[in-house]
C-alpha cells in the first residue's frame, strides 16, 4: 500500500510540474533598426545605438504630449470657436507649466541620451511657449507699458506698439521652423508636414500682427484664424505621431504609418554617386 501510494504521489508530482508554464527570456534592451529609431525618436540615427536609448525611457511621447496639448486649445482660440478670444491669455498657465515644461524637460531628455535634433526643437518650441506665456503675465511687464495706462497688460497685448513689435518674433520664428522642415526631412513625412504647417502658422501669425498694428482688423483677424487653422492641422498631425509612438512603445500589433524618409538622401546620394561612377567609366573607355 505505502508503495502504491509513493508510485501515485509520484505521477502526481510528474503531473504538476508538467503543467506548469515554462520559463521564458524577456530581453533588457533591444537594438533598434534605423527606420524604428527614427519612429520611436524623431531623430536621424547618424551612429549606433547609444546604450542609454536601451536602459532610458523614450522622453519623445513626453514632448510630443506637451505640444499638442498646448497648441490644439490655443489653435481654437486663435479661430475664436465657441467665442474664444482674449490673444490667448487664458492659456497663459498653460502655455508656461504644461507646455514650456514638458518640452523643455523632455529637451534635456533628450540631449541626455545623444538625439540633438530632437533636443533642439523641443528645446526651442518649449522656450517659446515659456516667452509667450511671460508675454501675457503682468509680472513680467512686457505688454503693459504699450498701454495707454501703461499697466494694463491686456490693453497692451492689443496695442499697435506690441504687435508690431511682437510680430518680428513670429517672423524669425516661421524661419527657424523652415529649417526644421529642411532637417525633418531625415525622418519622416508627419513630422515634415508638421513643421510646414508651423512655418505657415507664425508666417501668418506675423503678417495678421502687423495687419492689427495697421488698423486693419478685418484682414488681421482673417489671417488669425488662417494661422489657428494652420495650427490645428499641425496638432492633430502631433496627435497621430504621438498615437503612433505609444502604440510602439507598448508592443501594440497595429502600426500606424508615419511616411518613412530616413534613408532618402541616402539613396539619392548613393544614385549620384553610381551615376557619377558610371561617367566616368565611360570617360575613361
Amino acid at each position: 500500500m505505502a508503495h502504491e501510494n509513493h508510485r501515485i504521489n509520484s505521477k502526481a508530482s510528474h503531473h504538476e510540474v508538467g503543467v506548469m508554464p515554462g520559463l521564458t527570456q524577456v530581453p533588457t534592451s533591444v537594438t533598434l533598426s534605423a527606420e524604428q529609431f527614427e519612429r520611436l525618436y524623431l531623430n536621424p540615427m547618424m551612429h549606433r545605438q547609444s546604450a542609454l536609448t536601451k536602459n532610458l525611457g523614450n522622453p519623445t511621447p513626453l514632448g510630443l504630449g506637451g505640444f499638442v496639448l498646448t497648441t490644439t486649445p490655443v489653435s481654437c482660440c486663435l479661430m475664436a470657436w465657441r467665442g474664444a478670444g482674449g490673444a490667448g491669455a487664458a492659456f497663459t498657465g498653460v502655455l508656461i507649466l504644461f507646455g514650456g515644461v514638458l518640452l523643455v524637460l523632455s529637451s534635456i531628455l533628450e540631449f541626455v541620451i545623444g538625439n540633438t535634433f530632437s533636443s533642439v526643437v523641443f528645446g526651442h518650441l518649449g522656450a517659446f511657449c515659456l516667452a509667450f506665456g511671460a508675454s501675457m503675465t503682468p509680472a513680467f511687464n512686457a505688454a503693459a507699458p504699450y498701454s495707454p495706462s501703461t499697466s494694463d497688460t491686456i490693453a497692451g497685448l492689443h496695442s499697435p506698439g506690441f504687435v508690431n513689435t511682437f510680430a518680428f518674433f513670429f517672423l524669425f520664428m516661421a524661419l527657424l521652423m523652415f529649417i526644421y522642415t529642411i532637417c525633418a526631412s531625415r525622418t519622416n513625412v508627419v513630422y515634415v508636414v508638421i513643421f510646414t504647417s508651423l512655418v505657415v502658422v507664425f508666417s501668418l501669425l506675423a503678417a495678421a500682427y502687423w495687419k492689427l498694428g495697421a488698423g486693419d482688423e478685418v484682414l488681421g483677424n482673417r489671417l488669425t484664424v488662417g494661422g489657428g487653422a494652420a495650427l490645428f492641422l499641425a496638432s492633430v498631425l502631433g496627435f497621430y505621431l504621438l498615437t503612433a509612438q505609444l502604440l510602439d512603445s507598448v508592443g501594440f500589433p497595429l502600426t500606424l504609418p508615419v511616411g518613412d524618409l530616413s534613408g532618402l538622401w541616402d539613396r539619392l546620394k548613393k544614385a549620384d554617386c553610381s551615376q557619377d561612377l558610371e561617367s566616368a567609366t565611360n570617360s575613361d573607355k
